[in-house]
């Protein structure tokens, strides 16, 4: 019988009834620290077009912007599309983002492409980057991986964690709460009755007169008891009134409590086979996402955890030029990874990675980032083994290693690695 388990069946037998389902797994709990590391794996699902965001270019037969007359801004090595909300997240992200184009996702479906991107291989069976982290950073921890993207689940490596709502969240880390504002029974009572049983096991303890599975039960008891107690520093981190993005809040509470060191979650709205303007605007799909990676890392500075937060944000593909529907269609060759650190970090106003007219694939030097026909043609496995190593999350089983040849392994984290926008011609 573990923890959990035992807390049930006392519950029970003191005439307290709690929802099973409400309760983190408290026999995972250990005395843990923080992660010094949190990772959020942002999937912009549905296929984003680069286009449209870190990787524009000056052809009507591509965007509707340039069809506008519309110019491409930038700033330092940064440039982008001149829609959404664009201008003000690179502005002012500019020195934390490190842009990674032109990468091949190696499929034009929606599930293998969002797998490939998460994971860095197009097969089955390999753990997600969070789901990695998770296993390096977040050890015991009650709920080290959170995930609400449903093109991800576990495979083994870590358990997953569904962010729940606000509600949730509260009857997750209290077994007493029926929602956010109910208790299932009086606090009051149900507390008298806690202190009740642990004076009573903690006096049978100090008799010395116990017979050994009861000294072991006891002991469980109390674990779990301390276990409860470090649940409470989650429930003084909950705020009376959620923002505007109730997911990532909930999973930034539970980072800062030190029970998460890896998170994913998702943004929509990009698969525009019949509207490309779809991506555009104040409500449009990429102004919707970068309004949501603002609001992580304002959250999370709020929280005091801006300082160790890593992001890694991208789609299944990219897409293709304008059809006739005024949409664009899936195409692998031109998808991106924005990798993004805390302020400070080193790595950002860089661009790795491009393309060619019309979005066509090209070769870079993994050492340098410049064009080189003889080089690598990037895909998510050239990413996720460089951010890997960057994270020191790699995989301690060898089947699951990503496998690029070291001398295809680009150098992403040297600072002088840069290719930015040699074919872009406005």
């Amino acid at each position: 019988m573990d923890r959990r388990e035992f807390f049930l069946n006392v519950a029970k037998a003191s005439g307290v009834v709690i929802p099973s389902w409400g309760l983190l797994p408290l026999a995972a709990y250990g005395q843990q620290t923080a992660a010094p590391k949190i990772l959020v794996y942002v999937h912009f699902d549905g296929g984003p077009v680069a286009d449209y965001f870190g990787d524009p270019s000056a052809e009507p037969r591509y965007n509707l912007y340039t069809q506008q007359g519309l110019a491409i801004p930038g700033s330092g090595n940064l440039r982008w599309a001149p829609i959404g909300n664009n201008t003000a997240f690179f502005n002012r992200f500019r020195d934390q983002i490190l842009m990674v184009n032109g990468v091949n996702t190696l499929s034009n479906s929606h599930n293998d492409g969002a797998r490939c991107a998460a994971t860095g291989k197009l097969e089955m069976g390999f753990p997600a980057l969070a789901e990695l982290h998770a296993a390096k950073y977040g050890p015991g921890f009650a709920a080290g991986w959170m995930l609400r993207d449903n093109d991800t689940t576990t495979t083994g490596t870590y358990p997953a964690t569904a962010i729940p709502d606000q509600n949730q969240l509260r009857a997750m880390i209290d077994p007493l709460a029926q929602n956010g504002t109910t208790d299932w029974v009086n606090r009051a009572h149900f507390n008298m009755a806690v202190q009740t049983r642990t004076a009573r096991i903690e006096a049978l303890r100090a008799s010395g007169y116990m017979l050994p599975k009861e000294k072991s039960i006891s002991e469980q008891v109390m674990a779990g008891a301390e276990a409860r107690q470090r649940l409470l520093a989650v429930a003084a981190n909950i705020p009376p009134v959620f923002g505007q993005f109730p997911d990532i809040e909930v999973a930034l509470i539970a980072a800062q409590s030190g029970i998460t060191a890896a998170i994913q979650v998702s943004t929509g709205g990009f698969d525009t086979h019949g509207n490309v303007a779809a991506n555009d605007g104040a409500n449009g799909s990429f102004a919707q996402a970068t309004n949501r990676i603002t609001y992580l890392w304002d959250e999370a500075a709020r929280r005091g955890i801006a300082d160790r937060l890593y992001v890694m944000a991208g789609g299944e593909f990219s897409r293709t030029e304008l059809n006739g529907s005024n949409g664009d269609d899936h195409k692998n060759v031109g998808a991106f990874s924005m990798l993004m650190g805390p302020a400070g970090w080193g790595m950002g106003n860089r661009v790795v990675g491009c393309t060619g007219p019309m979005h066509s694939a090209v070769a870079i030097n993994p050492k340098t980032g410049a064009v080189d026909p003889a080089g690598v043609m990037l895909n998510p496995g050239h990413v996720h083994q460089a951010v890997q190593e960057f994270l020191g999350i790699g995989p301690t089983n060898s089947q699951l290693a990503i496998g690029i040849p070291a001398s295809d392994r680009i150098s992403l984290f040297d600072p002088n690695m840069k290719t930015n926008y040699p074919f872009l011609t406005a």
